[in-house]
């Protein structure tokens, strides 16, 4: 039975938030529209890279007014977008949707939003209001069921769709900010590694295999990615998305008898990244290395063997 009953006016007031539909109003306003462009755009990325993840990950994209999260595992993916404190949106809305995969529930669009709500503060008050009917998120809803199909490699075309926030051609900027966690510097490092092979082929032996040894060592520390902190994957990524290709493009820039004369510090400024890198996951490392101790002595603790006094001699 459907249960399109549940939003009649007159049974609203009876309904919990989370069923309670948010007003038009919350994101009517620019702040409102920007917050589901923003997500969108997120979106958008991820289906574009979607057939490339393999295992359960968390993806983010961090932005000065903007925070986006998504977790996906082999059931379901969860969405949290919202406004940071530094957004001048009135009303900082948090946008939560839970999205059971169409592997576990095939058959009704509907089942498969486990939760779809917004909160916000107004007046002093916390709100929780369903998003699942608002016409506002009519984009983002079509865009998780086109990402689950490109998680599964299903996905067919994709065809360009029609709602009332978003525009391909208005992506927002900082989308190229875009961070996939726990494999950002493996896209980066491929990214340099493509360059080697084709922008910067004509880059001596001597630095390439310095560069080379330099991808070798960043790959390592992806695997600890997670482990470190926020500006030490800052660092990381900076190096990767700007320090080297600035570096090397204008390395490659100057005259044969210029090259001839920076070789030498250029050099030496692959070798200092490559160090310094190498000590972020040796830090790490040590990191995982001394909780793992601390867990042993904790657990043996809490988990003493006591003598049998009737043990024989």
């Amino acid at each position: 039975m459907s249960k399109d009953w549940l939003m009649h006016p007159w049974l609203e007031k009876f309904l919990p938030d989370h069923l309670r539909p948010v007003d038009d109003h919350i994101f009517s306003e620019a702040h409102g529209i920007v917050l589901i462009q923003e997500t969108e755009a997120a979106l958008n990325r991820l289906i574009e890279y979607g057939k490339q993840v393999k295992s359960a990950q968390t993806f983010k994209k961090n932005g000065k007014n903007f925070q986006f999260r998504l977790k996906i595992n082999q059931k379901r993916m969860k969405l949290l977008s919202y406004e940071t404190h530094k957004s001048e949106a009135a009303l900082k809305k948090r946008i939560v949707i839970e999205y059971i995969r169409k592997a576990y529930a095939p058959k009704s669009k509907q089942k498969r939003y486990k939760e779809a709500t917004v909160q916000y503060i107004k007046n002093g008050q916390t709100y929780v209001r369903g998003i699942q009917k608002s016409k506002y998120f009519n984009g983002i809803m079509d865009k998780l069921e086109l990402l689950d199909d490109a998680l599964l490699g299903g996905l067919i075309e994709n065809k360009p769709t029609e709602t009332v926030t978003s525009s391909p051609a208005q992506e927002p900027k900082e989308d190229k900010e875009f961070i996939h966690s726990s494999e950002e510097p493996f896209h980066f490092i491929q990214q340099l590694d493509n360059k080697i092979k084709s922008d910067w082929k004509t880059l001596d032996d001597l630095l390439e295999n310095r560069l080379k040894q330099l991808l070798e060592e960043t790959h390592l520390t992806g695997y600890m990615f997670d482990s470190l902190d926020i500006e030490e994957r800052y660092t990381i990524k900076r190096m990767l998305q700007t320090d080297i290709p600035s570096l090397v493009d204008t390395y490659l820039s100057l005259s044969e008898e210029n090259r001839k004369e920076q070789i030498e510090q250029i050099y030496e400024a692959l070798v200092k990244m490559e160090i310094n890198t190498r000590s972020l996951r040796e830090k790490a490392e040590y990191a995982k290395v001394n909780k793992m101790e601390q867990l042993l002595e904790l657990n043996q603790r809490r988990y003493r063997v006591k003598k049998n006094n009737n043990d024989s001699e």
